[in-house]
């Protein structure tokens, strides 16, 4: 698999809130999240909507802290759901069987502004409030209609490995030595927890930026290489600064044997390089897994 030229600055938080459109919360996180806003009643006033040209290059969201705008890229449908909903695994078809074929594969560029008298509680907004904004978004413009059902499935529990962990906890205020920026300028340091690439000399590499475990299993990488979603079992707490070389060939099921390249560059597997490389290990497993079904979806009307 070729892997999509991306920007992905984007907080990578684990928080469900309940939205009239998708349901599916239990009692207890509905009591959890019921008591404060996290939006703190910010709206979008103005959302466009428009399909994708054929050579639009970016492929991402952005969403400036200092700036007024959400802006999806080049975002089919089931991009804009897996970031709204932040699902940390990839899709099977079981999940999605009534769904149109429109629904991943046109793709559309959104920009959704808020007015000028909120973008004070915008700037305050972690990334986390802004997905749940989108959600709105989905549901007002595409008839987004979906819910949660919880199963029990295969997963994989990423735990330490033997040896012990090989990453060290970011000090207070340490960001990665990789120069993070902001998406859209370059010129502003980006100070919080996020995921990118960088090119080296000894090619790319995949840069973590004041990571947690929790955030971690629910990043691109395990999105894109593995058939099943990542539990956090490590137990680790605090966040951390590292950097990690791996093939993003997509794998299904543990490979046989360690240290087998999966593709022609060398670059080791996903499994491998988290155990040499980070002190992890990816088991398999059976876990609890909430899989979120789509009810109903329409093609949003043309601005």
């Amino acid at each position: 698999m070729k892997m999509k030229a991306r920007l992905s600055l984007l907080l990578l938080g684990a928080m469900v809130v309940a939205l009239p459109a998708c349901h599916g919360q239990t009692a207890k996180q509905q009591a959890a999240t019921a008591t404060a806003d996290p939006t703190l009643g910010v709206t979008f006033d103005v959302v466009s909507i428009k399909p994708s040209g054929p050579q639009s290059s970016y492929y991402g969201v952005r969403t400036l802290p200092e700036g007024d705008t959400l802006s999806a890229d080049s975002f089919t449908v089931d991009d804009m759901v897996r970031w709204a909903y932040h699902l940390g695994h990839r899709w099977g078809e079981p999940e999605h069987p009534n769904v149109p074929k429109w629904y991943s594969t046109d793709r559309y560029d959104i920009r959704a502004k808020v007015a000028a008298e909120d973008a004070d509680k915008w700037h305050k907004l972690n990334e986390e409030a802004r997905r749940l904004m989108l959600r709105k978004v989905l549901a007002e413009r595409f008839k987004l209609v979906c819910h949660f059902a919880d199963i029990d499935g295969p997963v994989y529990n990423l735990t330490v490995a033997k040896g012990g962990l090989k990453m060290t906890e970011a000090k207070p205020g340490e960001v990665s030595p990789y120069h993070f920026h902001s998406p859209g300028d370059p010129s502003m340091a980006y100070t919080g927890p996020g995921m990118t690439t960088r090119d080296t000399p000894n090619g790319p590499l995949t840069v973590f930026q004041r990571m947690d475990m929790a955030s971690f299993v629910k990043s691109d990488i395990f999105a894109y290489t593995l058939d099943r979603p990542v539990i956090d079992k490590t137990g680790v707490t605090g966040v951390y600064n590292f950097s990690l070389d791996f093939s993003w060939q997509p794998i299904s099921g543990a490979p046989a044997a360690e240290g087998a390249a999966s593709d022609p560059s060398g670059s080791p597997d996903i499994f491998t390089a988290l155990q040499k490389q980070l002190g992890l290990k990816l088991e398999p497993g059976q876990g609890p897994i909430s899989q979120l079904i789509v009810d109903h979806v329409e093609r949003p009307a043309e601005d």
